[in-house]
């Protein structure tokens, strides 16, 4: 019997020595599996990291304010491509909103690649109005635009070198305040029925050459014609273009609808920068080729083209 006890006990303890070992072998396989997955879970983490692109409604504090715009990130947007920024300014009374829906550069943001910003001004009155003039008890809009190139860059993949402002109307002599006092930052602006008003001239004093495109019509109500002269000498004088333009007339894809465009062209100024006046005749005060409107060109495609040309350092 005590035999027999001590058999029974020594297969017992055989017993539990392979249990133990059998349950020390899975453990660590169970280890291992589980090193295993997480790795597969981190890994599976950083593919499906998902970058918000489209439209976004954004707001930024600056100045004691609270400013607002609207974002456009398009579809081809990779953190691995550094993409252009351009702003588009709403003339007065407008707003980001009707900017945004007349212009259509999302639809060139998406066929182009890049970041389309379309920022608000803030009211005088009951309308809203750029700060042009830089008038010292109005809003910083030189210092907001420069915020938002900052907030905007800080969060996505910006190429600081192409940077360019397109504006309408008010948005337009907004612009072109802009490319006088934050040339260091931007590339090209386009200006669509605005200009220059002769103190913004006298006190203009950028560093360095700026590609400028302006349309006008010759019949807008609103903000004469008579003024692009002006603007359009001031930016051939500072970037040394050719005194004598090239003269080119645009295709008349419409015969009946009661209006013309021509391009001039002054060309090899500094840096290779040139500056464009687009003339419509008997053109009115509008957005040209937006929606309702009948013209042989778009604003928004010509400014692109214009843009696509140029950056920081002058002609690519």
């Amino acid at each position: 019997m005590q035999v027999q006890f001590c058999i029974n006990e020594k297969l017992r303890q055989m017993k539990n020595q392979k249990i133990i070992a059998l349950l020390t072998v899975l453990l660590v396989v169970l280890i291992g599996c589980s090193d295993d997955n997480e790795t597969v879970v981190d890994e599976e983490f950083e593919e499906e990291t998902v970058i918000d692109k489209g439209f976004f409604r954004e707001t930024l504090t600056f100045d004691n304010l609270q400013r607002e715009y609207l974002l456009y990130i398009p579809e081809s947007y990779s953190d691995n491509e550094a993409l252009p920024i351009v702003f588009n300014l709403h003339g007065a009374g407008g707003s980001k909103e009707s900017q945004f829906e007349l212009s259509d550069f999302d639809q060139l943001s998406e066929s182009e690649n890049f970041i389309l910003v379309t920022p608000e001004a803030t009211s005088l009155g009951f309308v809203t109005f750029w700060n042009q003039n830089s008038a010292p008890n109005r809003a910083d809009d030189v210092g907001f635009i420069n915020a938002l190139i900052e907030v905007i860059s800080g969060s996505y993949n910006v190429d600081l070198d192409r940077i360019y402002i397109a504006g309408s109307s008010n948005g337009a002599f907004m612009a072109l305040e802009i490319a006088c006092r934050l040339d260091n930052k931007i590339a090209a602006v386009a200006a669509v029925k605005g200009y220059m008003l002769p103190d913004q001239i006298s006190a203009c004093n950028p560093t360095k050459p700026m590609a400028i495109i302006q349309m006008h019509g010759t019949d807008d109500p609103l903000v004469a014609y008579d003024g692009v002269s002006n603007t359009i000498e001031f930016w051939n004088s500072f970037n040394q273009t050719d005194e004598i333009p090239e003269m080119t007339t645009i295709p008349d894809i419409d015969p009946n609808n009661g209006n013309t465009a021509s391009r001039y062209q002054y060309g090899n100024g500094a840096n290779g920068v040139e500056v464009q006046h687009i003339q419509v005749i008997n053109g009115f005060h509008d957005w040209f080729g937006e929606s309702g409107t009948n013209y042989d060109f778009k604003a928004s495609q010509e400014a692109w083209t214009f843009f696509k040309r140029f950056d920081n350092n002058g002609k690519l």
